[in-house]
């Protein structure tokens, strides 16, 4: 039996969508490493989804009485969506637009 996983009607926006850049910098180190290297090290998908600096990034909460998001969608240049989910004691990362 697999994971459970929420509709996609109840997933809630709860970050806006930004450049991964902004949070992942010299000075900002926002998200987990390994959800950077996990596209960077995947010889199964394209080129330039192997580069998660030039993607941007959503963060949602899988049901409206999640306390922190748990899914992370990266966005590609070329469109395409590599989500990432953050279960038991991992980080949860959050941001705001400014």
């Amino acid at each position: 039996m697999g994971l459970s996983i929420a509709a996609e009607g109840q997933q809630v926006e709860c970050c806006p969508r930004i450049p991964v850049a902004k949070i992942m910098n010299d000075k900002v180190q926002l998200l987990p490493k390994k959800y950077m290297e996990a596209l960077e090290h995947n010889q199964k998908i394209a080129s330039c989804c192997r580069h998660p600096e030039d993607h941007d990034i959503i963060a949602q909460k899988s049901h409206p009485d999640e306390k922190a998001p748990d899914i992370y969608k990266f966005i590609c240049t070329c469109g395409r969506v590599h989500v990432r989910f953050c279960m038991g004691d991992d980080p949860r990362p959050h941001w705001t637009m400014r």
